[in-house]
């Protein structure tokens, strides 16, 4: 019998411990990587048949980095993106730009031993569905905030100035100023609260995406 191949690529040991062992015990052959360089060495030189990654690799190409660029040189690859980021605008990417049949977890459904499985057999499968895509029903305080917005709160939480990213951006101060405005109103943060509403937002983007490198 056929045994599949899972690259499982992920930057803590913890939980890549957990996850290999889960997919061992589930019958799987399994590679593990630390980082995307790693992970596409694997994947050049090894007959892997799914890729179980996290989004979040520190330092260098993130999850969905190695998520594309897998896709582009091994279409046939099953992807799983297995994360704590609710979705890939959180990281300035579309979600048009995750692969048609690639499955999103988030970490937290992994409370159900079965979920894994059933998102690696969909993507198989070509048979990927709204069950196996956390990332098309989004549920955090900034849903409603865009994609520009996010970037700029990006940005002020790497600790740039409203004139550093009007450079950054080729903008000008009051156009950095207005989006900001708009990403808090569009986060229903009460601009009169105490503490600056600026911070508040700040402190919701990293709440929900991590702390940006």
């Amino acid at each position: 019998m056929y045994q599949r191949t899972v690259l499982v690529v992920e930057d803590e040991p913890f939980i890549r411990g957990l996850v290999s062992d889960k997919l061992k015990s589930d019958g799987f052959q399994v590679e593990i990587a630390a980082s995307a360089a790693e992970a596409r060495k694997i994947a050049a030189n090894k007959d892997v048949d799914i890729v179980v990654m996290d989004i979040d690799l520190g330092p260098g190409p993130s999850g969905l980095d190695l998520g594309l660029a897998l896709h582009k040189m091994h279409p046939e690859l099953a992807l799983v993106f297995l994360t704590h980021v609710p979705e890939p605008r959180m990281y300035g990417v579309d979600v048009k730009m995750v692969p048609k049949n690639a499955a999103y977890l988030l970490k937290e459904r992994l409370t159900d031993p079965d979920v894994l499985n059933a998102a690696i057999e969909a993507a198989l499968r070509d048979k990927v569905g709204p069950e196996h895509r956390d990332d098309l029903k989004p549920s955090h305080p900034l849903v409603n905030v865009s994609k520009t917005q996010l970037d700029v709160l990006r940005m002020i939480a790497k600790g740039m100035s409203n004139q550093q990213i009007a450079q950054e951006r080729g903008t000008s101060l009051r156009a950095v100023e207005n989006l900001v405005n708009r990403a808090i109103a569009a986060a229903g943060i009460d601009v009169k609260s105490k503490t600056s509403a600026r911070v508040i937002a700040v402190r919701e983007f990293i709440k929900v995406a991590g702390l940006p490198e």
